[in-house]
């Protein structure tokens, strides 16, 4: 990775992973409209993965976010690397009842 020397670039890269992650949480009506031309599944995974991860381990070697933070991330991402093998999981009915609470449960 790259030591990142501009402020405005670090700010802009942690701006768009909190927009994502923000996205990723959000209700299944509100993805679905962001991800309308698109196989809403597929893009959640795909963005944390792909872009997500990235980000934080850029942000992470520039001292914005701290390795505990990292971990977490990893953690997220290594879960969504086994529920791939799973394709019943990635359909859209499957992430609405995901977000609908029928397969998580509540956060205290």
């Amino acid at each position: 990775m790259n030591n990142y020397n501009n402020v405005d670039d670090l700010i802009a890269i942690h701006d768009l992973l909190i927009k994502n992650l923000q996205l990723f949480s959000s209700n299944f009506k509100i993805q679905k409209e962001k991800y309308k031309h698109a196989v809403l599944s597929d893009e959640l995974a795909s963005d944390f993965s792909n872009i997500d991860m990235e980000r934080m381990k850029i942000l992470f070697e520039n001292g914005w976010i701290t390795e505990e933070q990292l971990n977490l991330g990893e953690t997220i991402n290594s879960f969504l690397e086994e529920m791939n093998k799973d394709k019943s999981l990635w359909t859209d009915e499957a992430v609405k009842n995901l977000w609908n609470g029928e397969n998580v449960e509540k956060w205290d």
